[in-house]
């Protein structure tokens, strides 16, 4: 049995019932993660990272998941608490979740503001029993 699960796109896709498991385990991580990066909780983020993650921003710089939480430990990277990740897409293939949406609010990097308001993607993996954030791109509109 499939369910269809409310979407902003115009697409409607139809889901198993381990899809929107999936999909909500995911969403609830993403939260997890949005709290996180907020409060620039390296310990949290780098629980929630996949080994082989890896992140591109909006100017192009590439981050692993040791450089990435290098940076929010050493505050070279530092979020505003009004950092939100929004999910106006998504995409469930097996053990991948794909969310897109935006990224808006600001951040510091290497003491420089930054305004975020970007198109984004997320792209999460089932390792084992867990879900961890593999990919993350952020690209200006």
């Amino acid at each position: 049995m499939t369910t269809h699960v409310e979407r902003s796109s115009n697409i409607d896709i139809p889901l198993s019932h381990l899809e929107i498991a999936a999909l909500e385990a995911v969403r609830r991580l993403e939260q997890v993660r949005i709290d996180a990066i907020r409060a620039n909780d390296a310990d949290t983020m780098a629980q929630i990272l996949d080994e082989k993650f890896i992140y591109i921003n909006n100017e192009g710089t590439i981050f692993d998941k040791r450089s990435y939480i290098t940076a929010v430990r050493t505050h070279c990277l530092t979020y505003s608490r009004d950092l939100d990740l929004t999910q106006t897409d998504y995409r469930v293939d097996g053990d991948v979740v794909i969310l897109v949406g935006l990224m808006l609010g600001h951040a510091r990097l290497e003491r420089e503001q930054h305004v975020y308001h970007h198109r984004n993607m997320r792209v999460w993996r089932e390792r084992g029993s867990d879900w961890k954030l593999l990919a993350w791109q952020s690209s200006s509109l």
